[in-house]
């Protein structure tokens, strides 16, 4: 069996036509021969529901600022109502899902993560533990991850495209997909730059040309690749028939990560 874990962010979780288009995509690959982890974010609910909160998002390096009362509301979003809406959209696809975040069976564990800016209830993956996915693929579920950690016995916000990319590594993934609104990674013309190599990608970040939230998902994703994935594709969401292909190997209309 193909182990395939695929990210879905951006707007895409909230366009309801294409995220409906992803779901009965994603419904047919166990059929195909495909063991399938759906690792999501959920940044624009997120700053939907913490606007009731009358507290402004901050983002450092494409992070969130998590604070105690943030750190709430991101969890009950992504674990709850995120996690929720995928699992039954693909339940209605006759797909088997499952909803679990990385607090989940220690899936995730994490310490504090450290830098020059305190981003707060922000966490660092220390170790993986892909056992509960492996037996529920083992049990013919597909999981759908919400990437709320755990560690110090508390629940830590973690970058969905890190988590992904991390359980992708721990579970030495066939095939790690980031699909989003965003069609891959541009040039300063704003054209999608089909492969890209870590040193040619630091430079881009140098020059401000990577920028945002795609800085920390080229960043983990060169991380992985350097603890054995051979590939990362990040692509934007075209239709059922290009996302297909991408997985088969048949068609490269993203960014190539290698």
């Amino acid at each position: 069996m193909k182990k395939v874990v695929v990210k879905i962010g951006g707007s895409l979780a909230i366009d309801e036509a294409k995220l409906a288009d992803f779901v009965s995509a994603v419904s047919t690959l166990p059929g195909s021969g495909c063991q399938v982890a759906v690792v999501h974010g959920g940044g624009k609910d997120i700053n939907e529901n913490i606007a009731l909160l009358k507290e402004q998002p901050t983002f450092i390096d494409g992070l969130r600022v998590t604070t105690p009362g943030i750190m709430k509301m991101v969890e009950m979003t992504l674990s709850g109502h995120v996690n929720k809406k995928l699992v039954r959209m693909l339940l209605n696809n006759n797909c088997n899902a499952i909803g679990i975040s990385g607090v989940d069976g220690n899936l995730f564990q994490v310490v504090k993560k450290q830098g020059k800016v305190d981003l707060g209830l922000v966490g660092e993956i220390k170790q993986v533990n892909p056992k509960i996915v492996a037996d529920l693929w083992a049990a013919g579920w597909t999981p759908v991850v919400s990437p709320i950690s755990i560690g110090e016995g508390m629940s830590w916000n973690v970058n969905a495209d890190t988590a992904a990319s991390e359980l992708a590594v721990a579970l030495e993934a066939d095939q790690f997909v980031l699909v989003s609104d965003v069609p891959g990674v541009m040039d300063e013309n704003k054209n999608v730059i089909p492969e890209l190599s870590e040193a040619d990608a630091e430079k881009l970040i140098e020059a401000g040309v990577i920028s945002g939230g795609m800085i920390p998902k080229v960043r983990e994703s060169f991380k992985s690749i350097r603890r054995g994935l051979k590939s990362i594709h990040i692509v934007g969401w075209k239709d059922a028939e290009h996302f297909g292909k991408q997985i088969n190997g048949d068609l490269n209309y993203g960014t190539i990560l290698r």
